[in-house]
């Protein structure tokens, strides 16, 4: 078995939690209480091995069975592991949704969507002392103020190549904390600093199988600078956080 257990300092420390909390309103690390329900959800759903949930408690822990693997490394990712990445998101973006928010219990409404997600930026640049941050935030506040988001899904904000285990020709997904319903264009635009042109190349072959792949084109700035301040990729260097290449 794999025993995670909370560690509170670093949590309250974290801007990738402090973002989640402040706009997916997840209550994280109380939300543990709940979280047999994202393993069952996602494992009923997802081509992906998802670990067997034994027990959690809120604020305290998680116990799942252990699984076989080795951590998966962005330089020893493989055309096979980009397209079972491309198959699990596929299906996982099948299940829309109108509200957003929790996996259990998706509360908040379209609408909302829009004001969260600008105080959630105005609160995490606050933080910052660069003044270019001041300036990128006036632009993704403007982009977000005429943003429209009316289908929600499931997505996972802090999706990395080292979240997975892969064993022989399988792909695991351990770690579910932070799966919520949200804009699955806030996915894409993380996809684009995981995926290089290949990759890239190989996941939308798979993904339009299910869905087709959106345009990013009236979000990536401010989901961009969203993903930035929360820490997703640990970049500290905006200007180069800004000038990724642009895959979808």
């Amino acid at each position: 078995m794999v025993l995670k257990v909370c560690e509170h300092q670093h949590i309250e420390n974290s801007a990738f939690w402090r973002g989640m909390n402040r706009l997916f309103a997840i209550d994280f690390p109380a939300s543990l209480e709940n979280i047999a329900t994202i393993y069952q959800f996602v494992s009923r759903l997802s081509p992906l091995v998802i670990p067997q949930f034994i027990a959690a408690k809120a604020s305290s822990f998680v116990l799942a069975r252990w699984l076989p693997g080795d951590i998966l490394q962005s330089e020893k990712v493989t055309q096979n592991s980009v397209e079972l990445l491309a198959a699990h998101l596929g299906l996982l973006h099948r299940q829309q949704q109108t509200r957003w928010g929790t996996i259990q219990q998706p509360q908040f409404t379209a609408a909302e969507w829009q004001t969260r997600l600008q105080d959630t930026l105005q609160t995490l640049a606050g933080e910052m002392t660069d003044p270019f941050c001041s300036e990128v935030l006036q632009q993704a506040v403007e982009q977000v103020s005429t943003l429209v988001e009316d289908c929600f899904v499931p997505i996972m904000p802090d999706l990395r190549w080292d979240q997975f285990l892969t064993h022989q020709a399988t792909l695991a997904l351990v770690d579910l904390d932070a799966v919520v319903y949200g804009p699955r264009t806030l996915e894409f635009v993380l996809l684009e600093y995981l995926l290089d042109d290949a990759q890239s190349a190989h996941f939308i072959r798979t993904y339009q199988s299910y869905l087709p792949v959106p345009d990013l084109s009236a979000v990536r700035d401010a989901y961009r600078l969203l993903l930035f301040l929360m820490n997703v990729l640990g970049e500290t260097d905006l200007k180069k956080w800004l000038a990724a290449p642009q895959r979808f």
